[in-house]
């Protein structure tokens, strides 16, 4: 019995697995001859936020209706047509349905777009409330600003893509996606597993306004907002470029606006104050007590300072105050650009050893120090030979000043004897003519020097010679009287007084 039993226990197993089979096949072929019937159908399920908005477009469809739980959306049943809109392009071939302002239970459901009574796209939207809120972001012109927007992706086969919008009117005109180029110059778009991004290098007033970021197909049969960012562009905050000294204490200050933010003040380093992290604040004095401190003055400003500068601490710093509203971001006053200076005293690497194992930052100063060095050598070397230039030219021309005293000297001081001759008189007058012999420094490049003496009738006793200044000849006018034999004559000059002895013998 028990082996009787056992084997029709086994042939209802056999046949229980062949039904089975039967069972899948009968299914595959049923799901087979619907297919064909209805044709190829895409369905996708996505997810929306309450107060944002969707878009479902049908390509090719056979009538100008979206249907919505079996019933062909018609704008004006609805509570508030205006947020519901339908747009049929005929010359893309599209039929595209609008939901703004989306509500959980209204909006939430099953869409679908139909092709000669089938069904040729299914969309299934699922309106949630834990989506992040509106945002509104304030950027500072030139600088950096990222928006984040946080979608954790469903699975590894995903196949969805983020996006980010502008609005434009009625329209928002994409600016990047994860299809598109991820980059294009001044917007980059950056994703996680948890969240994505997209970056504005350089802010300017045309970049405010009001982006969307969201997910939508690859094919474009819908396109589904998470986040509201609205960015404002501030050009009126403080700027600063200061340069302090490696190796010295640098002390900045902050100025905040009310009373309510100076607890709430800090300070970050980057280019992009929306994302990066605080270094020190009022509330957290003691979070780098090595580097920086914090503290409010008297004139009701915040302190910060910077210990032992080094070459890695140059950059771009943000002071600021942390908003508690998560519907905004942080409120920045202050942006310093710090860049570091070289220590003023060169210093030198004692062996080679430690010219090889020392820091990168130390050896980029190396060759700057060398160059301050030379400089300095040279310019003391050309003060030195400008001096002794100097030096020299002083003492030649005290030279030449000298040797020009000896020479006036000699020129002054000159003694002439004269000699006269008998020439033949004229009886109406009294003239004698006496030839003067002068005995002057033998001077080869001198000119010799004449003297013409004419004596008349005179009263006086004493004749005067007049002298020129002229170096060249020296003429002299002697005027005498008959009675006496012997005249001495005084020769004014400007300089020393040239004297000459004239001798007349007595009349026969």
């Amino acid at each position: 019995m028990k082996r009787g039993t056992d084997k029709n226990y086994r042939s209802s197993k056999v046949s229980l697995r062949i039904s089975a089979s039967k069972m899948n096949a009968i299914r595959s072929c049923l799901l087979l001859l619907l297919l064909l019937i209805t044709g190829c159908e895409a369905t996708y399920t996505v997810r929306g936020c309450t107060g944002g908005w969707f878009e479902f477009t049908c390509k090719n469809p056979g009538t100008n209706e979206i249907y919505k739980s079996k019933e062909a959306i018609n704008p004006e049943m609805w509570e508030k047509p205006s947020r519901v809109s339908l747009n049929h392009d005929e010359r893309n071939k599209t039929l595209r349905l609008t939901v703004k302002k989306l509500e959980q239970r209204k909006d939430s459901g099953w869409y679908w777009c139909k092709r000669n009574f089938s069904s040729i796209v299914n969309l299934n939207l699922s309106v949630e409330r834990d989506c992040q809120g509106a945002f509104i972001q304030t950027a500072y012109r030139t600088a950096k600003t990222t928006i984040t927007c946080d979608y954790k992706m469903k699975n590894k086969d995903d196949t969805s893509v983020v996006f980010f919008c502008k609005e434009n009117g009625s329209m928002c005109d994409e600016v990047l996606s994860t299809k598109s180029s991820q980059s294009n110059g001044i917007f980059t778009l950056k994703e996680t597993t948890s969240n994505f991004s997209m970056s504005i290098s350089d802010v300017s007033s045309q970049h405010a306004g009001v982006y969307w970021c969201g997910v939508k197909s690859s094919d474009g049969s819908y396109r589904a907002t998470l986040r509201k960012i609205q960015l404002k562009v501030n050009a009126s905050i403080t700027n600063f470029t200061r340069s302090p000294t490696v190796g010295k204490d640098f002390e900045y200050w902050c100025q905040y606006h009310n009373k309510s933010q100076k607890k709430q003040i800090f300070i970050c380093k980057g280019k992009d104050p929306s994302i990066c992290e605080p270094l020190v604040s009022m509330s957290k004095p003691d979070m780098n007590p090595q580097k920086f401190s914090i503290k409010e003055t008297k004139e009701k400003k915040i302190n910060i300072i910077v210990k032992k500068v080094t070459r890695e601490d140059a950059g771009t710093y943000w002071c600021g105050a942390q908003n508690n509203a998560k519907s905004r971001s942080n409120t920045f006053f202050h942006k310093l650009q710090m860049t570091v200076e070289p220590p003023t005293t060169p210093t030198f690497p004692a062996t080679s050893t430690q010219a090889t194992t020392a820091p990168a930052g130390r050896q980029a100063g190396g060759p700057q120090i060398v160059i301050t060095g030379i400089v300095c050598v040279t310019v003391l070397l050309l003060l030195f030979v400008l001096i002794l230039i100097l030096i020299f030219k002083r003492h030649s021309k005290n030279k030449r000043n000298a040797a020009a005293t000896a020479q006036h000297i000699k020129e002054d001081y000159i003694y002439e004897e004269i000699q006269e001759r008998p020439q033949t008189s004229d009886p109406g007058h009294a003239i004698n003519s006496i030839y003067v012999t002068a005995n002057l420094p033998q001077n080869p490049s001198a000119s010799p020097h004449y003297s013409t003496i004419s004596f008349q009738n005179c009263s006086g006793g004493e004749a005067l010679i007049t002298r020129p200044s002229s170096a060249a000849c020296e003429y002299s006018t002697v005027t005498y009287s008959q009675s006496p034999t012997c005249s001495s004559v005084n020769q004014p000059s400007s300089d020393d007084p040239l004297y000459s002895t004239v001798c007349k013998p007595r009349e026969q």
